[in-house]
C-alpha cells in the first residue's frame, strides 16, 4: 500500500532545518546586533518545537500499540546512537578520565544538534506513560512543566541563584532544555492535536490570526530580552511565546494538505539538519568566519551532500 504524505508538512520541515542552518551560523551577526538577535534569538527558536510537534501528531498510531510504539522507539535510539557516532570525533577528545566523562555526559545530554532526538525519545517515553489519560490532563502536564523550562530559562538569564552549585548548574542548556521541560509538552500537544482530531474543526483566518499575533509577541519578547540582558551570548530556547508561534505553523501546513506519495523532501529536510554541523566545521577550518556566507556556504554544501546521505539511508535506515 502507497504511503501518502503531506507534502506542506515536509515543505515546512525544510525550511525549518534550513533556519537551524541559520541559527546555527549565526546570521544577521548573530546575537551582536538587533536584527540577529530577533532572528536567532527568537523567531528562528520556533524551529525544534515544530519539529517535536509534528514528531507528536504522527506518534498517534504507533503509540496505539506496545509492539508499534517499541518499532518506533527503537528506530529513533538507532538513528540517535549513528547521529552521535558520526559526531563523536568532536566531542571524544583524550584517553582521560576527565575526557571520557565528558564524552559519556555527552550521550546523555545529546551533541550540538541531536538534543532534539533526546527531547523527542524521552519525550515520547513520558507520553506513552499518560497517553490514555484525558486530555485536558495531558495539557495542564504538559503546560506546567513547559511554564517550569520558561522560568528556568529567564531565571538563567535574569536571576542569580545564592546556591553556587544551582547558580552554576542552571547556567547549563540542559537544564531547561531537555525532554522534561521542552520535548514532552510540545510531542504531547501534537499527539493531541491528533488524537482529539482538532484540525477539522479549524479555521484558516483564525490560524493566520494566530500566528500573526505569536509572531509579533516573539518579536516583542525577543527585543525586551536584546534591551535588558547584560550577556547577550545566552540563548533563549524557551519563550512565552512559542506555544502560539510552533503550532500554528503546523497547523497551517496541516489545513492546506498537499497530498503526496513521495518522502524526498522529509528525507531532505532530515538530511539537513543532522549532517549541517559537519559542515560548519569544514566552514570553519576553511577559516571562514560565523555570518552569513558561512549560513550560504553551509547550506550549499549540505544541499549537495544530501542525496548521497538519502541514498545511503535506504539501505540502512537508521541514517535518517
Amino acid at each position: 500500500m502507497t504511503r501518502i504524505v503531506n507534502a506542506n508538512l515536509d515543505r515546512l520541515k525544510l525550511v525549518l532545518a534550513f533556519v537551524v542552518v541559520a541559527l546555527h551560523c549565526k546570521v544577521m551577526g548573530g546575537n551582536d546586533t538587533t536584527l540577529g538577535y530577533v532572528l536567532c534569538n527568537g523567531l528562528f527558536r520556533v524551529a525544534v518545537p515544530v519539529f517535536f510537534l509534528i514528531n507528536g501528531y504522527f506518534l498517534l498510531h504507533p503509540l496505539q500499540s506496545s509492539a508499534g510504539y517499541w518499532v518506533w522507539l527503537k528506530r529513533i535510539i538507532a538513528l540517535y546512537v549513528f547521529w552521535m557516532l558520526v559526531y563523536s570525533p568532536f566531542y571524544v577528545t583524550g584517553p582521560s578520565v576527565g575526557a571520557l566523562l565528558a564524552a559519556v555526559k555527552q550521550w546523555f545530554i545529546g551533541f550540538f544538534h541531536l538534543w532534539y532526538l533526546l527531547g523527542m525519545l524521552g519525550g515520547s517515553v513520558m507520553l506513552y506513560v499518560v497517553r490514555k489519560r484525558p486530555a485536558w490532563q495531558i495539557a495542564a502536564l504538559a503546560l506546567g512543566l513547559f511554564i517550569i523550562g520558561l522560568l528556568l530559562q529567564y531565571a538563567r538569564v535574569y536571576v542569580t541563584i545564592p546556591q553556587p552549585f544551582l547558580q552554576h548548574f542552571n547556567q547549563n542548556d540542559y537544564t531547561a532544555r531537555n525532554f522534561v521541560f521542552m520535548g514532552f509538552p510540545f510531542v504531547a500537544l501534537g499527539y493531541l492535536l491528533a488524537r482529539e482530531q482538532v484540525v477539522p474543526r479549524l479555521s484558516r483566518p483564525a490560524i493566520w490570526a494566530l500566528l500573526g499575533v505569536g509572531v509579533l509577541l516573539m518579536v516583542a519578547e525577543s527585543l525586551f530580552n536584546l534591551s535588558h540582558t547584560t550577556d547577550r551570548a545566552l540563548n533563549f530556547d524557551f519563550m512565552a511565546s512559542l506555544p502560539l508561534v510552533a503550532p500554528a505553523l503546523m497547523l497551517l501546513a496541516l489545513l492546506y494538505e498537499s497530498p503526496t506519495q513521495s518522502t524526498y523532501l522529509g528525507r531532505l529536510s532530515s538530511a539537513v539538519y543532522f549532517a549541517h554541523p559537519l559542515f560548519i566545521y569544514v566552514a570553519m577550518a576553511a577559516g571562514l568566519a560565523y555570518g552569513n556566507l558561512m549560513a550560504l556556504v553551509v547550506a550549499i554544501l549540505v544541499t549537495a551532500a544530501a542525496p548521497l546521505i538519502i541514498a545511503v539511508s535506504r539501505r540502512w535506515r537508521f541514517v535518517l
